[in-house]
């Protein structure tokens, strides 16, 4: 499948804290899903009109409420993946260097967040974001998405990506032992090492 960095940039951004440009943002991540998703396309007219109607007050306090008050919604994926274990940090540093290698600048945020992550996973070669978002992105968004409540204004946004990830690199694959993320980086780090 061809790679469109812009879509997953879009994304990114609307799952950014919200600021005074969040409706052209949305309105375009909305414009672009609509044009890929062909056959799988979900049914989003009153959400999104829920979300347009709310004021900008209104959509910083309902992100806020939906992603920085429970760790179970962060979007920082390297938590939901691996805690605070070592692997985080092999994670953070992977992220780290696929920012630079793809000129993608660095937020106050962390590299694992969602609005990094995103961006890289639209600019790896395909089978490598193929491994990518069914080992680390797509199940640590299924986990946001699982500890997001109903009422969330962000809820059927998270729905709507995990199924646009879904149809463009396969299902998720709980299977931690084989991140392509960390196998590469220890392997880089042990060359380093010379071992």
């Amino acid at each position: 499948m061809e790679r469109d960095p812009g879509i997953y940039d879009s994304l990114a951004a609307v799952l950014t804290y919200p600021d005074a440009t969040f409706e052209d943002i949305f309105d375009r991540c909305m414009r672009l899903l609509d044009g890929s998703e062909g056959d799988h396309a979900t049914p989003r007219e009153e959400w999104v009109a829920q979300l347009r109607d709310q004021s900008p007050e209104q959509r910083k306090e309902a992100y806020a409420q939906s992603f920085d008050m429970s760790p179970k919604c962060t979007l920082e994926l390297g938590w939901h993946l691996f805690g605070e274990s070592y692997d985080r940090g092999t994670f953070l540093v992977w992220m780290r260097g696929k920012l630079r290698e793809f000129s993608i600048a660095e937020s106050t945020d962390l590299p694992d967040h969602l609005r990094h992550v995103l961006p890289v996973l639209g600019r790896l070669e395909p089978e490598e974001a193929d491994r990518f978002s069914t080992a680390c992105v797509l199940p640590a968004m299924e986990i946001i998405r699982d500890g997001l409540t109903e009422s969330s204004l962000y809820t059927p946004l998270v729905n709507t990506i995990c199924t646009w990830l879904e149809s463009r690199h396969g299902p998720s694959s709980h299977d931690s032992t084989s991140l392509p993320v960390l196998t590469e980086q220890h392997e880089e780090l042990l060359r380093a090492e010379g071992l």
